[in-house]
């Protein structure tokens, strides 16, 4: 029988030069020569104002709810169809998660429900970008200025995909994007922070040099640094800047190439559309993705288990993705329960992640469907 893994890590071959080339030079802790280079090449990659590595997407995201000024009394709206750190980040600066529903048709923010949400005590919002699609930015930052809100950029898998023309991550105040091995290009564990206004850099730099004006000294504006805000260890090891610039010198070549296998699964796919069965889930208007993944939507979460376990019994690891976070133990200690956001529940049941990355070829994809197909009776 034929083995699919949902996920193989993307590798160029160089990752372990340049981390050769760290322990050559004797400077592991980080802010190093790599950390400068990446992040160089990631503000010319986004046109940002300023890109600053961080340990995680979780770092990056803490990172921007501390700057965004977040505190206890506070609402952040978030949806509740994405990762834990979306929301705990909020959580961490003592403000409030306040969760919302999902298109069901791209898995992004309903912004009708968001709006019906906004309150005296509403500061901000964590506008995800589910499976590299970008949100509707023009209405987003509609919102942000007549309420005056902070919004955040949760574009943890947006890396290499547009909306509107525009790098995702750079649509608002702040953007985080994630370097976790599961995304198109990595560093094992990692992520960085986008600033897109530059009066939030300086701050920002000292945040993530644990609140001293380090950044600052070594630039030659100050004699000596200190204390001036409270802030964290944010940012990676060399070790993973390393890393990580091998992988971003190949960025258009992986991203090209996953296009390539989405493309074979929508093609192959697609007759099992027309007939009914399922629903591949495509990017909104405005769109460029990223093939970060190849989700399709069932009926009903009992067709969803059910073609879910076929295709894993048949060598095939299909999975399904976020459990919503209004249906957790802390979603019910801020009051909600599993019925508070129908539409999001049923929606992320009904909802299967099938293979997508580098090691694996269009025979694969041919497998996969044909194992998908013989789910379903023929036609008469």
């Amino acid at each position: 029988m034929r083995s699919v893994k949902f996920n193989v890590p993307f590798l160029t071959g160089n990752e372990k030069d340049y981390v050769n080339e760290v322990f050559d030079s004797q400077e592991f802790s980080g802010n190093g020569e790599f950390t400068k280079r990446v992040q160089n090449m990631l503000e010319e990659i986004l046109g940002a104002e300023r890109v600053l590595l961080t340990h995680s997407c979780t770092g990056a995201l803490e990172l921007a709810a501390l700057l965004s000024g977040f505190g206890p009394g506070d609402e952040v709206l978030v949806p509740s169809y994405t990762f834990v750190t979306s929301a705990s980040s909020v959580m961490r600066t003592g403000a409030t998660p306040v969760f919302c529903e999902v298109d069901e048709h791209t898995m992004l923010l309903d912004l009708d429900d968001l709006e019906s949400k906004i309150n005296s005590n509403t500061k901000g919002i964590v506008a995800v970008d589910y499976a590299g699609f970008g949100n509707d930015y023009t209405r987003v930052n509609q919102i942000c200025k007549e309420h005056n809100l902070v919004c955040i950029q949760d574009s943890a898998q947006g890396l290499g995909a547009q909306w509107n023309a525009q790098p995702l991550s750079t649509h608002t105040r702040f953007g985080a994007i994630s370097f976790h091995q599961t995304k198109n290009i990595h560093s094992g564990l990692g992520g960085c922070l986008v600033i897109n206004n530059a009066e939030d850099v300086e701050k920002a730099e000292m945040v993530w040099e644990r609140g001293t004006n380090r950044s600052a000294f070594f630039k030659g504006l100050v004699d000596k640094y200190n204390w001036q805000v409270v802030g964290s260890s944010f940012y990676p090891s060399e070790l993973q800047a390393a890393f990580l610039c091998a992988q971003l010198e190949r960025l258009d070549e992986n991203i090209s190439l996953r296009l390539k296998l989405w493309n074979c699964y929508e093609r192959l796919l697609k007759p099992i559309e027309e007939e009914g069965y399922l629903r591949i889930l495509r990017e909104p208007s405005g769109c460029e993705h990223n093939a970060h993944m190849l989700a399709i939507m069932l009926p009903n979460p009992s067709e969803a288990d059910r073609l879910r376990i076929h295709l894993n019994e048949n060598g095939i690891q299909a999975v399904i993705h976020y459990v919503p976070l209004h249906e957790s133990p802390v979603g019910s200690e801020l009051g909600y329960d599993p019925e508070s956001l129908p539409v999001t529940s049923r929606a992320a049941a009904s909802l299967i992640r099938l293979p997508l990355h580098l090691s694996m070829d269009e025979e694969d994809i041919e497998y996969i469907v044909r194992i998908l197909q013989e789910f379903y009776p023929p036609h008469d």
